[in-house]
């Protein structure tokens, strides 16, 4: 079993937590999304057409979505990870589509477009250049419809930077983890019950990412969560899933 991710990315902390939490055994594999930008190479795109990480191979499945890996470490989890409950079902289905509504990526880079101006000429080029890129790549792409939605993508991306009021559409995506931390369950210990859930997973990630962009202090308004949060941080999985608390970019421009 490989996983190919990226240290930085969001929802490749979320593959590597759930597998680990899991008892999934796998292979590390780290790829340069920054600078080599591996997951747009001939090689990555035939395992994963839509360009993303994190990429999981088992056997013969290719999973190339994080949601696919935190079912597919469910389904090995069994017994142990409360999902296995049907009674549990709805609800974790329902919590599951909330958190995948939150646009991550949006709250990260506008809030680091926000802090260090430069960046708001910065991240619209690069995501410009990566357009371009594709745009020629497009004539003889193998598989068109999925160069044409990456495209897509990133001109969206670039709209959303450069277009209107960055901080009230930042504000805008940052209520969303308000709705969905609202929707949670006093933790029993965990947050579903007495056993691990996938919730469990995301919502760590999520919290991962609120905290090192600095915005854990809507946080503090959930004191419950917020004590199961640093509970969590202490389980060998978390600390074992590379996940990252503060923004580390000596580790981007090493490519570790």
């Amino acid at each position: 079993m490989q996983l190919y991710n990226a240290s930085s990315s969001y929802y490749s902390m979320i593959a590597r937590l759930a597998l680990l939490e899991a008892g999934a055994n796998f292979d590390d594999r780290r790829l340069d999304i920054h600078f080599k930008k591996e997951q747009l190479s001939g090689w990555y795109r035939q395992l994963n057409p839509k360009m993303t990480v994190p990429t999981l191979i088992a056997g013969s499945d290719i999973y190339s979505d994080s949601r696919d890996i935190l079912n597919f470490a469910q389904s090995h989890a069994a017994y142990q990870w409360l999902d296995s409950d049907s009674s549990h079902e709805t609800p974790i289905r329902a919590l599951q589509d909330h958190f995948y509504a939150i646009q991550i990526e949006k709250i990260t880079f506008a809030k680091a477009m926000l802090s260090i101006p430069p960046l708001r000429y910065v991240f619209p080029s690069l995501l410009k250049k990566i357009v371009k890129q594709l745009e020629i790549e497009l004539a003889t792409a193998p598989n068109k419809s999925a160069v044409t939605e990456k495209i897509k993508l990133n001109e969206a991306r670039i709209a959303f930077f450069t277009q209107g009021t960055l901080r009230d559409k930042f504000d805008h995506e940052l209520q969303s983890v308000t709705d969905f931390l609202v929707q949670l369950p006093k933790p029993e210990p965990m947050l579903l019950g007495k056993k691990l859930s996938s919730i469990d997973v995301i919502t760590a990630t999520l919290l991962t990412r609120i905290k090192m962009i600095g915005e854990y202090g809507l946080i503090k308004n959930y004191p419950e969560i917020d004590a199961w949060f640093q509970n969590f941080q202490q389980r060998p999985t978390f600390k074992n899933a590379d996940m990252w608390l503060r923004f580390q970019p000596m580790r981007i421009f090493l490519k570790n």
